[in-house]
């Protein structure tokens, strides 16, 4: 398997999931926490609190329209990442998938119908450099439009920090 496919449960969610309340409780974005090791224990507070505990690295969150909605603090993206899954939804507003890149987050943005593919718990595995998401319990599979080529780069380093850090690297190397 490539670095940047995912197999795992699928955790549905429904349209206009919120960035504060829903993904992650305000007070850490408040306290600017960014330790994915503290976040990851408060993923999904205020929608499903025991997700922390259930979800398994290699999950993925298929979530609906809007997702992440609201003012955009990467303090959910990180937590989610901090959790060792990964992000497809139906569409996510431009500020949350940047905190989604930053963080390092395997996230596709734009998989119109992706939630009906799916039901809670099903298997589920998404290549995230090819935009190639299977139902492995049904046997379907769909494609949505690929991330740029620069964007899997960025994910494959592990997000926007790394990324900077491997070009400022090369740049004293040169």
């Amino acid at each position: 398997m490539s670095d940047l496919v995912l197999r795992g449960r699928a955790w549905v969610y429904p349209d206009n999931v919120a960035i504060d309340g829903d993904l992650m409780a305000l007070e850490w974005a408040l306290k600017r926490e960014t330790r994915p090791e503290v976040l990851k224990e408060h993923v999904f507070a205020g929608l499903d609190p025991d997700f922390p505990r259930r979800a398994r690295p290699g999950d993925i969150v298929v979530g609906g329209r809007r997702f992440a909605q609201g003012n955009a603090h990467i303090q959910g993206m990180i937590g989610l990442k901090g959790c060792g899954v990964g992000l497809v939804a139906e569409s996510i507003p431009i500020g949350s998938f940047r905190n989604a890149l930053a963080a390092g987050l395997p996230v596709l943005p734009r998989c119109p119908g992706v939630r009906a593919m799916f039901a809670n718990g099903e298997a589920i595995e998404v290549d995230f450099a090819t935009a190639r998401v299977r139902n492995l319990d049904r046997g379907t599979e769909a494609g949505f439009p690929p991330l740029a080529p620069h964007l899997v780069e960025m994910l494959r380093a592990g997000g926007w920090g790394p990324m900077f850090r491997r070009r400022l690297d090369a740049m004293n190397a040169a």
